[in-house]
């Protein structure tokens, strides 16, 4: 694709369409409490699946659903969770605050009723008999089949869970985890570092009542038809991730503001701009907003195993963190994505938007995994997995770079 100086009168017309405080209302939207954090499986996210749908059908488009069984589990408490530091007389000494100075480990067994024991040191001997009853301090938690192994042998030896570490962001909040993995034998709970070696030699008490959940995901897709054959069956796909980490129950807000509200609302917008210019697509285009990207980007695994099926061979861009102003907009790009990288280099020359080389864990690797090309870009995020992913962080600048970045690139691919 040859460098083109000046921009296109079309392209430019359909960029003055695109409106920052658009994109501002719908992440204001999509961070509003009755959402209850957009945590796969829940009401809140159910209200929010709800909102994409007519706010896309409010355009004139094609809407559809795609429900899919979640392959792996979302963690959730059924209760608010408890770690209570004693005296030696039984009175509570210390309440712990759940998310600034502990918090639930995605590996953890349930034990929803209360249960006490005096903390040990794992001891550096090997001989675990003397856990027997205690909970197991540890100063570094073991990765994989470790942790697996270390805990059962622990539990024939009789102790009752573990304490681990786990380091605070400077805003002091411990990052949620919600992708559950195989459960180990014994509760684990996870203490802020510079509290856990107080724990040792005292007596702790717990209610740690998780539950795994396998929820069913709904990715929510616009789609538009194009008109020249040789690409029926090779969409251009423009996703973004509308799930986040969800509330903590009786407790802490997760507004999941730049992870990844602003991307979608930024997504919605483009679905808007787009259905506004009646010049016909070469190629197909569907706008998606995939779920469950939390749990391990199963909603795009989903479309993927969909689009594959159908015997399609899609191009992809997926936008994850759209919110915060960096020095460039980061760019993951894959094997065989020459084409949207010259699309994407055009469109930040035309724009005056640098790009670097970044690294991106979003839902465009499902697309790479499966030999399709597709690239990841993220104007920036802040604060993510925690409360303080807030609606306050988000800037307009931002948004309008992430779109008329897509926009410039999208336009190029499909006109």
């Amino acid at each position: 694709m040859p460098a083109v100086d000046t921009i296109p009168s079309e392209l430019m017309a359909a960029l003055a369409l695109l409106d920052p405080t658009h994109m501002m209302e719908h992440t204001r939207r999509l961070c509003a409490p009755a959402f209850v954090g957009r945590r796969v499986g829940t009401e809140g996210h159910a209200q929010a699946t709800r909102y994409l749908v007519e706010t896309l059908q409010a355009f004139g488009r094609k809407v559809r659903t795609q429900e899919f069984a979640l392959t792996s589990p979302a963690l959730e408490l059924e209760a608010p969770l408890l770690l209570e530091q004693m005296t030696p007389d039984g009175s509570v000494a210390r309440v712990f605050a759940h998310r600034t100075e502990f918090g639930e480990h995605p590996r953890s067994a349930s034990h929803p009723s209360l249960f006490e024991g005096s903390v040990t040191v794992l001891p550096e001997d090997g001989l675990l008999d003397a856990c027997q009853g205690k909970w197991v301090l540890l100063d570094a938690v073991p990765q994989g089949e470790a942790l697996t192994t270390l805990a059962a042998q622990l539990a024939e030896h009789g102790a009752i869970g573990l304490l681990t570490p786990l380091y605070a962001t400077a805003d002091g909040y411990l990052v949620k985890r919600i992708l559950a993995g195989s459960a180990v034998a014994l509760p684990v709970l996870s203490v802020r570092a510079d509290l856990l070696p107080t724990l040792a030699g005292t007596r702790v008490r717990a209610r740690v009542p998780l539950v795994a959940r396998q929820a069913q995901g709904c990715n929510v897709l616009a789609e538009r038809g194009g008109t020249e054959g040789k690409f029926a069956d090779a969409p251009l796909v423009i996703g973004a991730h509308y799930d986040a980490l969800g509330d903590d129950l009786g407790g802490l807000h997760f507004p999941g503001a730049t992870d990844n509200a602003a991307a979608v609302a930024v997504l919605l917008e483009l679905a808007r701009v787009l259905a506004q210019l009646d010049t016909p697509l070469r190629r197909p285009l569907v706008v998606v907003a995939f779920d469950a990207e939390e749990v391990g980007i199963q909603g795009s695994r989903a479309l993927v195993s969909e689009l594959k099926a159908q015997g399609k061979a899609p191009l992809m861009l997926n936008l994850d963190g759209a919110a915060c102003l960096t020095d460039a907009v980061w760019v993951e790009p894959g094997a065989q994505t020459e084409s949207l990288l010259q699309a994407l280099d055009q469109a930040g020359r035309w724009l005056d938007i640098p790009l670097v080389v970044g690294n991106i864990a979003s839902d465009q690797r499902a697309f790479l995994q499966a030999g399709f090309p597709a690239v990841g870009l993220s104007v920036g995020c802040a604060k993510i997995h925690t409360p303080a992913d807030a609606l306050d962080l988000v800037e307009p600048e931002a948004l309008r770079i992430a779109a008329t970045l897509l926009l410039g690139t999208i336009w190029q691919v499909l006109w």
